[in-house]
């Protein structure tokens, strides 16, 4: 027994090692599963269900082991030794973001993918079958606004061919309207339009937005500075959720208190935009709109007559108080979450405006812009 105490005290590290794994696997079996990570910003992989099926087609193992990497202990400490690592060997990209000039993190997203071509053509569809013009309002990314601050050599989406695919497949569409976003805020690069740590613009480019989005559609610009103003602090955005290496500057998030009557949602209704408790939280932009729901109805009743369908991505979010101020009641729809008929839903409203509004970087990456074909 000495003897065997002895040989384990002469080696420390298999000790150290040992005890490591017994911890590790029983934090496992004790302590529950984190279900969301405030740090990365999204939920984490549960512990899988076994079956037969699963063991066959290998997807338990494949579930497994995402879960067992996404519930380790110390899981957020490790991640950040894992950043400041890679930052100290002089990398500029971690976890496929790029840190740029004057404090920009970057998706290094570099390819067109298979799938825009099927969203712009889904695109084409709706504005084929629709008796009514449809506008197209799509936003560059802050990869193609902050070009001059991307690291040296880094490859980009290519957004411009993207803009030309769509403007050929709506070339003979009278009723498509495409209102393209980028000189309105390229206009206004040297401003704060675009996080630097997130993937959305701000307050301010979603203003400029608005400013050409109305008049494209023909309303009248409205000005929100009438309204309260005010200011969340200490946003690390989704691209830093990501990045998380060491000396990057928060964002702050601006936002009015644009008065409506009700925001009717898919569980509950709101008397505001804004939910001020993401504030508190990580999720910090998810404040708009309460965040990203199926369908839901901003009642304003402002007696102008105009009502809207916006169809959109989270960049709409905060471009939705200003439009608040043209529209009496616009009714929001997220195809990821939306389960009903679209055709359906736009037919309750024959006279309202459509609006579509995306970023490119969503248009290359979606799967459910399928859902307008039922029109």
């Amino acid at each position: 027994m000495k003897e065997n105490l002895k040989s384990i005290i002469e080696y420390p590290g298999v000790v150290i090692f040992f005890g490591l794994c017994v911890a590790m696997l029983a934090g496992y079996l004790i302590l529950p599963d984190k279900e969301y990570s405030q740090m990365e910003n999204r939920y984490l992989q549960k512990r899988p269900a076994v079956s037969l099926s699963s063991l066959a087609d290998g997807s338990f193992m494949e579930s497994f082991e995402t879960y067992t990497n996404e519930q380790v202990m110390f899981r957020d400490f490790l991640v950040k030794c894992k950043s400041a690592f890679v930052w100290a060997t002089g990398s500029v990209e971690n976890n496929g973001i790029a840190r740029g000039d004057k404090g920009f993190l970057f998706d290094k997203t570099t390819s067109v993918s298979s799938k825009a071509s099927k969203n712009i053509a889904a695109i084409r569809n709706f504005v084929q079958k629709s008796d009514r013009d449809v506008y197209i309002a799509i936003a560059p990314t802050s990869v193609w606004v902050n070009a001059d601050c991307l690291p040296a050599g880094m490859p980009v989406l290519d957004e411009v061919s993207l803009s030309n695919e769509l403007t050929l497949a709506l070339a003979d569409e009278k009723n498509g309207h495409i209102i393209y976003l980028y000189d309105i805020l390229n206009k206004h690069r040297d401003e704060y339009i675009f996080y630097r740590t997130d993937h959305h613009w701000t307050t301010k480019g979603a203003g400029y937005a608005y400013e050409e989005i109305a008049d494209k559609m023909g309303l009248e610009w409205q000005d929100i500075s009438r309204y309260d103003r005010s200011e969340a602090y200490d946003f690390y955005g989704t691209h830093y959720a990501k990045y998380k290496g060491p000396f990057v500057s928060p964002d702050t998030i601006e936002y009015y208190d644009v008065p409506i009557d009700s925001l009717e949602r898919e569980k509950d209704t709101e008397y505001d935009l804004i939910d001020t408790d993401k504030f508190e939280g990580f999720d910090k932009y998810g404040a708009f709109m309460y965040g990203n729901d199926g369908k839901c109805v901003v009642h304003a009743d402002k007696g102008l007559g105009k009502n809207l369908y916006i169809f959109k991505d989270s960049y709409a979010n905060c471009l939705i108080p200003y439009l608040v101020m043209n529209y009496d009641n616009i009714t929001v729809m997220d195809l990821r979450y939306f389960g009903g008929s679209v055709s359906e839903e736009i037919a309750k409203d024959p006279q309202a405006d459509i609006l579509l509004m995306y970023n490119w970087s969503f248009v290359n990456d979606d799967n459910h812009f399928y859902k307008l074909a039922d029109k």
